[in-house]
């Protein structure tokens, strides 16, 4: 599931790693205090009151209610792997400017502190000051000194301008209680060197120039659509019909277990009337394929093939008469099972035509190919009318709809520096992934309709309507220089977080800790 906060990758994480660690206490939404969600280099990260990890998590928690989501069980989940990455940026960042002997000056904190004890029109309050307690100012003044020097890693890394991308602002907008934070991190006026900021690694102009010159090149198109999920109802039936021993039901009962050996014990008592087959079930079985009653859930011929994979066995299991018990056959989960025929042996066709969704299910799932090639075939002719015709009078004789894509660049992908394919043209969902679909798509000169080009669900076929270059513009280019960094950064998350100095154990600590402690 992808979540609100994770629209600006790891360029939100690493910014908030200095935020979120801002003075605000911690609220822990009554989670087990004390829990230890992994290691940085040897040092706890633990959800205790006063950690880095906690004052996170509980800053994160305040982001998603700005955001107005919900802060249920998924959020958490979501919250704790958000807050565990941004300890790790944070510790480490941390570490470093330690070992380099860096310390923010006295003036520097002092005016870091200057936005908190300031009125509605910035100048400073004596009032707003005094008000505040001297162990307030000091844990204040303490908690900027370590942001400031967290600030001065991240610019030396990555520049000034890295706290001042798009993705930044738009991640920020929601941090309205630590506005005043925001403010001291939101300055102009960084020292440039050529377009880059003074510190942190540089894009040298051509290279920015090439980036943007690969989004430029842009192609519009014309395609209808056939979704393969709107197989006709007549075609599935005909199938039903053609194929009914595939969905004929039958009573069986089944004993499941994981050894062979318990199995043939069972058989043999079984056999012996030591046993009956139903309290076989109840106190042995695993219930594998079945429910309490140990009747086969999954009862369709085609389905009991799928459980029994050895066609000998299927057979024998298929051809018992009424009461009889099968020998010990594996089964497909590597399990050992008995069957046991609880009807009198006979056809037991399906209704198709009251029944057609069972028949569509199977088409979908074992038979897509079938539905593929009826609309492939359509999509041919149609291709061959819109080139003798012309591509409207096809729509019209075919009565289907055209959908004009409007224009877009080849990007696999969909790669931030060269775009993404129109995400409201449900026709196209996955063509930024969908290698066949480019190649075929990008190779189309202008007029020139494709063959038909499977996409997921859909069949399409597309007309190329139109070439463009855009132009590459200052703007474009500062959008590119932002994408840049915004890579930088993420590279250098990923790279930290693999790191043999990062213990993350966050999945099984809420699993197996808060949920399981919840559930019980």
């Amino acid at each position: 599931m992808k979540r609100t906060l994770l629209y600006v990758g790891s360029v939100f994480i690493l910014i908030l790693s200095a935020v979120t660690f801002i003075f605000v206490p911690a609220m822990l939404h009554g989670t087990p205090k004390g829990l230890v969600f992994g290691k940085y280099d040897g040092k706890k990260i633990e959800l205790a009151q006063g950690t880095e990890f906690a004052t996170s998590v509980g800053n994160f928690s305040d982001l998603y209610k700005n955001q107005g989501q919900s802060l249920n069980d998924s959020a958490y989940f979501y919250i704790y792997n958000y807050a565990f990455n941004a300890t790790v940026s944070y510790l480490a960042g941390k570490d470093a400017v330690k070992s380099s002997g860096y310390e923010p000056t006295a003036t520097t904190v002092s005016r870091a502190m200057l936005p908190y004890f300031s009125d509605e029109k910035g100048n400073y309050s004596a009032k707003l000051y005094n008000s505040t307690s001297e162990a307030t100012r000091n844990s204040l003044k303490k908690d900027l000194e370590n942001k400031l020097a967290w600030t001065r890693y991240y610019e030396d890394l990555f520049g000034t301008d890295a706290l001042n991308t798009d993705g930044y602002y738009m991640g920020l907008t929601c941090l309205q209680n630590y506005g005043n934070y925001i403010r001291l991190l939101q300055y102009e006026g960084a020292a440039k060197l050529g377009n880059n900021a003074f510190f942190g690694l540089k894009t040298s102009d051509a290279e920015t120039e090439f980036l943007a010159n690969l989004g430029s090149s842009k192609r519009s198109f014309d395609l209808v659509a056939w979704d393969k999920s709107t197989y006709p109802d007549q075609e599935v039936i005909m199938y039903g019909v053609d194929h009914y021993e595939l969905f004929n039901k039958h009573d069986i009962s089944v004993i499941s277990v994981d050894d062979k050996a318990q199995a043939e014990k069972l058989l043999g008592q079984i056999n012996n009337n030591e046993v009956t087959f139903e309290d076989a079930i109840k106190e042995f079985s695993k219930k594998y394929y079945t429910g309490d009653d140990g009747k086969l859930t999954s009862n369709y011929e085609y389905q009991i093939k799928e459980i029994i994979p050895n066609e000998d066995d299927f057979n024998s299991v298929i051809a018992l008469e009424k009461d009889a018990v099968s020998g010990v056959i594996q089964t497909a989960n590597n399990s050992y099972s008995i069957f046991r025929r609880n009807e009198k042996r006979g056809l037991n066709h399906l209704n198709v035509e009251e029944n057609i969704d069972v028949v569509r299910n199977y088409l979908d799932s074992h038979e897509a190919g079938i539905a593929e090639e009826y609309y492939t075939n359509i999509a041919k002719d149609f291709a061959a009318s819109a080139v003798a015709n012309g591509f409207d009078r096809a729509c019209r004789d075919a009565k289907v709809t055209k959908v004009a894509v409007p224009a877009f660049t080849l990007t696999y992908g969909e790669n931030a520096m060269t775009g993404k394919i129109p995400s409201d043209i449900k026709e196209l969902q996955g063509a930024g992934n969908n290698e066949n679909f480019l190649e075929k798509a990008f190779a189309l000169k202008n007029g020139e309709v494709s063959e038909p080009i499977i996409l997921g669900n859909n069949v399409l076929v597309l007309k190329l309507t139109g070439e463009q270059n855009d132009p590459v513009t200052d703007e474009a280019k500062k959008t590119v220089a932002g994408n840049i960094t915004s890579f930088d950064t993420a590279t250098a998350q990923a790279a930290l977080l693999a790191s043999s100095k990062v213990e993350n154990n966050v999945q099984q600590v809420f699993f197996n800790e808060i949920m399981a402690t919840k559930n019980n």
